[in-house]
């Protein structure tokens, strides 16, 4: 399908690690490796969206397309579809399919993302989006937790403490996001969710996702060990 976009979000004014993506990682920005990755796997337009001019500026080096984001839109309690609802509309042509790439996973493998992108869009009669996950481990599942709520503890699944699931064989499925990978088709956007009624899920494995400065030398170490 050739009426399909990459989309990159990034914002400025990080708290955790300052710009953290344009921060250096293995010589290059944070951003590239994700600007790569798209281009590396096929796609041929990717979509940098930035509230920062200097950001724009080292997306464009790398061969990206570059939008502005109004500053409401770049705001701590801006959500993710909030911005995709706004600016995707702003694209010409607007595109049918958006793979939605999180900057903060620099090790994205090529394949994955090459084989998500096609199997997404060889099953648009069957699907409204994909998402790349990753298995709870069993000690963190639903049914092992315990969360605070004004009402008092409760198990994450929603039941009361006495109700847990004691038996693991009992546990449900549980999945994250993993790899930053979310393939939607735009016409999701005017249902109020991007995910539309039918998303399906792509199992992988686990990923550096930098959203502190432990993560950001935990990449830089992966690095040095891998590529160097």
């Amino acid at each position: 399908m050739s009426n399909i976009i990459c989309f990159i979000p990034i914002r400025s004014g990080s708290k955790s690690v300052k710009d953290k993506n344009i921060k250096l990682l293995g010589g290059k920005p944070l951003v590239v490796w994700t600007i790569e990755s798209a281009f590396k796997s096929g796609l041929q337009r990717v979509i940098v969206n930035s509230d920062s001019e200097k950001y724009l500026k080292i997306a464009k080096e790398y061969g990206a397309e570059t939008m502005l984001r109004p500053n409401e839109l770049a705001q701590d309690d801006t959500s993710m579809y909030q911005v995709l609802k706004s600016e995707i509309s702003k694209i010409k042509p607007i595109p049918e399919i958006v793979v939605l790439l999180s900057a903060t996973v620099p090790f994205r493998k090529t394949i994955l993302l090459k084989s998500a992108v096609s199997f997404f869009t060889q099953n648009l009669d069957k699907y409204d989006s994909l998402m790349i996950v990753q298995k709870v481990p069993h000690e963190y599942n639903p049914a092992q937790v315990i969360i605070s709520t004004p009402l008092g503890l409760r198990m994450a699944d929603g039941r009361q403490i006495s109700n847990r699931i004691t038996r693991r064989q009992e546990y449900p499925t549980a999945y994250v996001t993993s790899q930053g990978i979310y393939i939607f088709k735009v016409s999701n956007l005017g249902k109020g969710s991007f995910y539309g009624e039918r998303m399906m899920v792509m199992e992988c494995d686990k990923s550096i996702d930098i959203n502190s400065q432990e993560d950001f030398e935990l990449a830089e170490k992966y690095y040095q060990e891998k590529y160097v």
